[in-house]
């Protein structure tokens, strides 16, 4: 049981294509490379064994790299452990990648970076997060606390003014 999300560069109704060059220099610092497995890819370290987290194996799934059309991923049955949580977040900056939360609420998440203001949801609400924390706590169930910590962070107290 988990998260099943979804990673995609996309701007409004736009697809494009991920930032090709973060995703290997990304793969590259975790010492993974991709297997394919049918129309996309798992990870694998050095050693051949699958990526895994806190002992558990990743059901991430990136496109190859060397594909003609659009490089996306997914994760299915996230879980959210820490460990997971960096990985995804750190992933998706390479890429450019917004992750798109099929549970909703919040229904997208934009990395800190990724997209400035002009970012057009293409499927209802979203969540701008800008640390493996803040994804982390937008999608744990707590997204009305996770707005207002944010909005806490964001607008100044009266004191402040």
């Amino acid at each position: 049981m988990g998260f099943d999300l979804y990673f995609m560069r996309v701007n409004g109704q736009e697809t494009y294509d991920a930032d090709r060059a973060g995703l290997a220099a990304f793969l590259d610092r975790h010492r993974l490379h991709q297997v394919p497995d049918l129309s996309t890819a798992v990870m694998v370290d050095q050693s051949g064994a699958p990526l895994s987290f806190e002992g558990y194996q990743s059901e991430l799934y990136l496109n190859l790299l060397d594909q003609s059309e659009p490089v996306t991923g997914n994760i299915n049955h996230a879980t959210l452990s820490d460990e997971e949580t960096v990985f995804i977040y750190d992933l998706c900056v390479a890429g450019g990648f917004v992750i798109v939360n099929p549970q909703g609420e919040p229904d997208n998440l934009v990395p800190g970076g990724v997209f400035d203001s002009s970012f057009v949801s293409p499927y209802g609400s979203t969540a701008w997060v800008n640390s493996a924390a803040e994804l982390q706590e937008a999608l744990s169930g707590n997204f009305e606390r996770f707005l207002e910590y944010r909005r806490q962070i964001i607008s100044p107290t009266p004191d402040e003014e």
